[in-house]
């Protein structure tokens, strides 16, 4: 009886642990090469990943303005004393307020330091497009970058502080502009415009893998990775990436 209450704990755990898209309402189809990844750009579905539950959903994207963790603020006080918080924003919550990212794309952003009950707020750094915050090796870092009328730049920057105020300062340029960075096993991946990269321990950024079409504009939201199996939500449809960090394989899921 202990044997079986003990299989069942461990599959539960394993299970809770997967990090598979459920596919069951999906097919497969053809890869959107070529003239396909235009028509593909031009498709009204939207989809990204949603746990509900133990299950990964796929769901039409919303779209949210803001993005990480929980920011307390209602837009008409955002309005009313943090105007320079308007638009897409990205939420870092730190022991004493929050970090903020902003990105309007081709109109700007920044990064800012704002106090936990929103009445003071200040500048850290201008010209960023700021497109997720994440922590490795007990640092704060940000992925930021613009891919706008030819342009495809990005990097890594590091926020920390020092002499009691927050600063930052740029550890690494990538090769373009990144969308999505997660967690795989002791290191991070990050998806760009047409690469996965991979950023080691010791801040490293090597290639991965080049998409055999350019997914940038179908507009990766958000990933999953499964042992070495590895998915991707964008406008369309599902690109699943078999082993990806070793021999790379690649289906397309669309809905039935």
């Amino acid at each position: 009886m202990k044997t079986l209450i003990t299989l069942f704990i461990l599959a539960v755990s394993i299970a809770c642990k997967a990090q598979t898209p459920d596919l069951t309402n999906w097919k497969l189809d053809s890869l959107p090469l070529g003239a396909k990844t235009n028509s593909a750009n031009l498709s009204a579905n939207d989809w990204i990943f949603t746990k509900n539950i133990n299950k990964w959903e796929i769901i039409r994207n919303d779209y949210k303005r803001e993005k990480g963790n929980s920011f307390p603020f209602s837009e008409k006080f955002i309005s009313e004393n943090l105007k320079e918080l308007q638009g897409n924003k990205f939420i870092k919550k730190i022991k004493e307020g929050f970090l903020v990212g902003i990105n309007k794309g081709e109109f700007g952003g920044g990064l800012y330091f704002v106090k936990d009950n929103g009445l003071a707020v200040y500048q850290i750094s201008g010209n960023l497009n700021i497109k997720g915050f994440f922590e490795f090796n007990n640092r704060i870092f940000a992925i930021e970058g613009l891919a706008h009328m030819g342009l495809n730049r990005g990097k890594i920057i590091e926020i920390f502080k020092e002499d009691k105020t927050w600063k930052c300062k740029s550890i690494t340029d990538l090769i373009e502009t990144p969308a999505i960075i997660a967690d795989y096993k002791d290191e991070k991946i990050i998806v760009t415009s047409q690469y996965i990269l991979k950023l080691d321990k010791q801040l490293n950024i090597f290639e991965v893998l080049k998409s055999p079409f350019y997914w940038g504009i179908l507009y990766p939201s958000s990933i999953l990775v499964d042992n070495d199996n590895l998915y991707l939500s964008m406008r369309e449809g599902i690109l699943k990436i078999k082993e990806f960090d070793t021999a790379p394989e690649y289906e397309w899921y669309i809905p039935k």
